[in-house]
């Protein structure tokens, strides 16, 4: 009886041993790419002799509004002087910019305005601003630790380390890095087709052509 008393508390404790070697210790961490915020600007140069857009500045608000869909982040701001002898200039310029975005596929609701404090002269600008994201990398190292000691399991500093470069250099929008995407707007005519179908007691998957079949080639090799 004794024995076994002996055996029990030695198997207990092999146990327990084995449990603490397993268990991760909680400040252990993989490196992982970041995201940090920050102000895209753009500023215009506005003459009040011009009429209109020219191609230059139609070309620079095309630059914005495509990096603006792709990793714009709140309101579109256009901020023009103010109290500069370019004013009106500007907000003449300003009316046609808006118009222009939209055109580029920003909604009218992305768009605010502001104004600032210009100097006087005619080197008042329009400037473009809005938040992006910009990702950031961690510092891989040029050496391996031992990765055969494993006493305290303990992560490596490089383990990891050069996928999450790769990921921070190839992420389109870093803003995804934050915090996950919203849901999109659904699309309610598929929608109700597929509700019509199932009521109707038909087939809800979509048809396939003879080009789509999934059947296995009857081809034999010689």
């Amino acid at each position: 009886m004794t024995a076994f008393r002996t055996s029990f508390a030695a198997l207990a404790l092999l146990a327990a041993l084995t449990a603490c070697a397993s268990t991760p210790s909680a400040d252990v961490g993989l490196p992982r790419a970041t995201a940090v915020a920050e102000t895209f600007r753009s500023e215009m140069m506005i003459d009040p002799r011009d009429n209109g857009l020219t191609w230059q500045q139609r070309s620079q608000l095309a630059a914005i509004a495509s990096e603006y869909k792709a990793r714009g982040h709140g309101p579109l701001v256009i901020s023009y002087p103010q109290g500069g002898s370019s004013q009106d200039a500007a907000i003449g310029a300003i009316a046609e910019a808006r118009t222009f975005l939209y055109e580029q596929g920003i909604d009218w609701r992305q768009i605010a305005g502001g104004a600032y404090e210009a100097r006087g002269g005619m080197d008042g600008q329009v400037i473009f601003s809005f938040r992006r994201y910009a990702a950031v990398a961690p510092e891989c190292g040029t050496s391996w630790d031992n990765l055969a000691v494993e006493r305290d399991n303990q992560g490596h500093s490089n383990f990891g380390c050069a996928m999450a470069a790769n990921l921070a250099a190839m992420i389109a929008d870093p803003r995804d890095l934050v915090a996950p995407r919203t849901m999109g707007v659904p699309d309610t005519g598929r929608r109700q087709t597929v509700l019509d179908a199932y009521r109707a007691g038909e087939s809800t998957a979509s048809e396939r052509s003879d080009h789509e079949s999934g059947a296995v080639s009857e081809v034999s090799e010689n």
